[in-house]
């Protein structure tokens, strides 16, 4: 029996807030969400550029845009400096660690920094470390106070939910590089837009001869898994020849219970729907400027973010 007594009162924060809509007689799966609605506002445009961004849109709710993940999902390796999968991969795990205790990063809260900073410049001095570490952090140090340099035992310290974001960060990697080198195979035109890894590459239109191709091909994440041989799976094993890897590589030899690399499908083009753009109107913040405001609806696992950028090519 479902409880009718929680409060239904709307909650209102800072950056969010939330709305009692209902009740259902089963849990909510993810299954059940079936996108996310969006409203942004882009603001400090130069006339041309709202102009741009406009037709942009426009072009992106026929032809679609490419369904990269965006930095968001790599935020494991922000600093920068190599996925921590990679070297999960490779048995590499005091780089691993090294990457995870002693890399700071400019996104890192001050007291995770303090840490970073420290082991980075006194690696080993687990004692002393103690005192700085906080949270997920602790049951690692701990570990490697008694086995100094058993980093394979202490990786296996890292809470499960953290290894399996460090796997998903080097898979969505993997996964966009596939579909940049797909795109430049096709040779069609496309354009380069710089993110925190690098590159992602943009169509604006696509000839009718591929459109249906497109709009129902999928690509799957890396996995050793995957057997099957097609043409994208050769494309995903030329990208990865370039990291010193292949399909076959991708094990973690932790012996944890559904740590894995597993074969999920990610479409390649998505549509974005229920689409709205306001007027370019009069940016009140930024003197001599403008702005827009861009509604519209994106399947779970897109990235608003990565339609914003297609708007700026």
């Amino acid at each position: 029996m479902v409880s009718r007594t929680i409060k239904k009162e709307s909650i209102r924060e800072k950056n969010f807030s939330l709305h009692f809509l209902g009740f259902l007689e089963r849990p909510l799966r993810k299954e059940d969400l079936l996108g996310n609605y969006f409203q942004i506002t882009i603001r400090d445009l130069k006339k041309e550029e709202g102009e741009r961004m406009i037709n942009n849109f426009w072009e992106v709710g026929v032809n679609g845009l490419p369904n990269f993940y965006d930095e968001q999902r790599m935020g494991s390796a922000r600093h920068k400096e190599g996925f921590i999968a990679y070297y999960l991969i490779k048995r590499n795990y005091e780089k691993a660690l090294k990457l995870f205790l002693a890399t700071p990063s400019g996104f890192d809260e001050s007291k995770i920094k303090r840490l970073k900073e420290f082991l980075k410049e006194n690696w080993g001095q687990w004692e002393e470390a103690k005192r700085l570490a906080i949270r997920e952090y602790v049951p690692v140090i701990n570990y490697l106070i008694d086995n100094k340099t058993d980093y394979k035992g202490a990786i296996k310290k890292i809470p499960f939910e953290l290894l399996n974001i460090f796997i998903n960060a080097y898979q969505a990697y993997i996964w966009n590089e596939t579909l940049n080198l797909y795109f430049k195979k096709l040779e069609i035109p496309i354009f380069p837009v710089k993110y925190r890894f690098g590159k992602l590459y943009f169509y604006k239109n696509l000839p009718f001869f591929l459109r249906e191709k497109l709009f129902n091909l999928f690509i799957p994440a890396p996995s050793s898994k995957i057997k099957e041989k097609n043409e994208i799976i050769e494309i995903m094993e030329e990208v990865l020849k370039k990291e010193n890897l292949s399909l076959k590589d991708f094990k973690i030899k932790l012996k944890i219970r559904g740590l894995y690399f597993k074969p999920y499908l990610r479409k390649v083009i998505v549509l974005p729907t229920q689409m709205k753009v306001s007027d370019l109107l009069t940016d009140e913040l930024y003197k001599g400027k403008y702005k827009l405001t861009l509604n519209f609806l994106l399947p779970a696992g897109s990235y608003a973010t990565i339609l914003i950028k297609r708007l700026i090519i």
